[in-house]
């Protein structure tokens, strides 16, 4: 009995994670979610306060919509909110209705009558209800429109991100939207950006992002799922490094056979023969000797023909970078690094770092459809006199 009892209480987390996964995932598709998020704001805007999920779920199933987001979506009508929704409804209620705007006076409101009051807002509530539901579902299309047009790509985000449904909701919503939101990896996926064959070695690779988006990638070219022309950059070995324990086990359960991830400080480990490195939004995390000494660790390990890609702020890029420091701050506090220190440079500094270690820059901003300043950083060892750029033997 005890075992059938322990059997059943580690199965509960399973089912509760497929209930969720069911929730959120359940009426996809641009019509669909903005169809969901102004059905959302209409029902929140109802003056029928306690019965907002039921009319959610109900109208939800109705109409076959992802009831989380419709549910979410009512939450317009929350207590900083609300005040002002129900102030408007009872004005627009009261002039329809009676020609003229309610004093809120409590006298006139005695003398009107509650009754009355409450038709004027719930008369009001319909109106309101329309226009905000109309904004907002079209705001959601023309968002989700924008964002899913490359269906390949979106595609492929989801399944990269399903990877992470075993470790927790939390972990699957965030490789959702970092993978969707962040423009670095369709770039790195589709722009060109990578020279494929060898050891691809990504320095600081969290949860494995992109590792795993390269992966689903592969998978797509092999078996002739994969429409665009190039191909998507293929390694015969990918590695990532992460200092943080957890992170690293987590990632290494995503991506299985598929990459090898390493535990360890990429400050102190050596690296041999790798034939691209990654480095996204990494060295600002360090000292500048740091900095220079890690470059110069990566230079050393890079076959011929090998380059270095980073993703860096640039400093000199006024409130765009301010954004960027309160984004990083923010992330430190909560992750409870309350005395973590960042070192940004400008672009013309990080030109100069580079060059100082005898490495060629392309550079491309990489904030698009975002408020940051980041830049990407195309990194290949100049050629000496003999046109020879060999760095590095196969790593161990």
């Amino acid at each position: 009995m005890t075992a059938w009892r322990r059997d059943r209480s580690q199965q509960f987390p399973e089912r509760l994670r497929r209930v969720v996964q069911g929730l959120r995932t359940e009426g996809t598709g641009s019509g669909r979610e903005a169809a969901a998020i102004g059905l959302g704001v209409f029902l929140g805007c109802l003056p029928v306060y306690g019965f907002h999920l039921l009319l959610c779920w109900l109208f939800g199933s109705l109409f076959r919509l992802n009831r989380l987001k419709v549910y979410l979506a009512a939450n317009i009508s929350n207590p900083f909110v609300a005040p002002w929704l129900i102030f408007a409804e009872l004005q627009i209620g009261a002039r329809l209705r009676r020609g003229s705007f309610q004093s809120l006076a409590p006298q006139t409101i005695r003398t009107t009558g509650f009754g009355v009051v409450g038709v004027d807002v719930l008369v009001g509530s319909l109106v309101v209800g329309l226009v905000l539901a109309v904004v907002a579902a079209s705001a959601t299309y023309a968002l989700l429109r924008t964002s899913s047009d490359d269906v390949a790509f979106v595609d492929l985000v989801r399944r990269a991100s399903d990877r992470y449904v075993g470790r927790s909701i939390t972990a699957w919503e965030f490789a959702r939207g970092k993978l969707r939101g962040d423009p670095i990896y369709r770039a790195v996926l589709y722009g060109g950006l990578l020279p494929s064959g060898g050891t691809l070695v990504d320095v600081g690779c969290g949860q494995g992002l992109m590792l795993a988006l390269l992966a689903e990638a592969r998978r797509d070219a092999d078996s002739g799922a994969w429409a665009s022309s190039p191909g998507p950059p293929r390694f015969d070995r990918m590695i990532g490094v992460e200092i943080r324990a957890r992170v690293a086990a987590a990632a290494q359960v995503a991506l299985g056979t598929d990459a090898e991830i390493v535990h360890g400080d990429a400050r102190t480990r050596a690296m041999r023969g790798a034939h691209v490195v990654l480095l996204f939004d990494v060295l600002h995390m360090m000292a500048p000797g740091e900095q220079d000494a890690m470059i110069e660790s990566l230079v050393s390990a890079l076959t011929r023909g090998g380059m270095v890609l980073v993703r860096e702020a640039d400093a000199s890029a006024g409130w765009r970078f301010v954004a960027i420091r309160i984004g990083n701050r923010m992330k430190a506090w909560a992750f409870g690094a309350w005395r973590q220190r960042f070192h940004f440079r400008t672009r013309a500094e990080w030109l100069a770092c580079f060059a100082q270690h005898g490495l060629c820059a392309d550079v491309r901003p990489m904030g698009t459809g975002t408020p940051f300043a980041n830049l990407l950083f195309s990194l290949r060892v100049k050629a000496d006199d003999s046109g020879s750029t060999d760095r590095g033997t196969p790593p161990a």
